[in-house]
């Protein structure tokens, strides 16, 4: 997984092209520092994500979809507050835990996931 810094360089790096037209160019300095500070708030959270998968034993193969899950709790998170973050997340909980997704098994760990890393409790 790459650092803050290094994902920060290559996002300023492919904001650097002669391809961009000027209105973009103009705003690359505002890009960049809204890109800076939500890798400052997400990659904290990332990383707890991963010190909870691994301390779950979920394999590898299933990362994806956990990722995927706490992207979009993340993006509650950040839209959302009190109970109706409550309730779109048990949706959310509800929509990841089917069998064509990570399983009735992932439940426990998805819980875990909103509770630790978002301190959102799930009935």
């Amino acid at each position: 997984m790459k650092t803050i810094a290094q994902r920060v360089a290559h996002y300023d790096a492919r904001m650097q092209s002669s391809l961009i037209d000027p209105v973009l160019t103009a705003r690359n300095a505002a890009a960049v520092a809204n890109f800076t500070a939500y890798e400052v708030d997400f990659y904290p959270k990332q990383v707890a994500l991963r010190a909870i998968l691994v301390a779950a034993a979920i394999p590898t193969a299933q990362f994806a979809g956990y990722e995927a899950f706490h992207g979009k709790l993340y993006h509650l998170s950040k839209t959302t507050s009190g109970a109706g973050l409550v309730a779109d997340a048990t949706v959310l909980i509800a929509y990841w835990k089917a069998p064509a997704r990570l399983g009735a098994g992932a439940e426990a760990t998805l819980k875990l996931i909103a509770g630790t890393i978002y301190a959102i409790v799930i009935p």
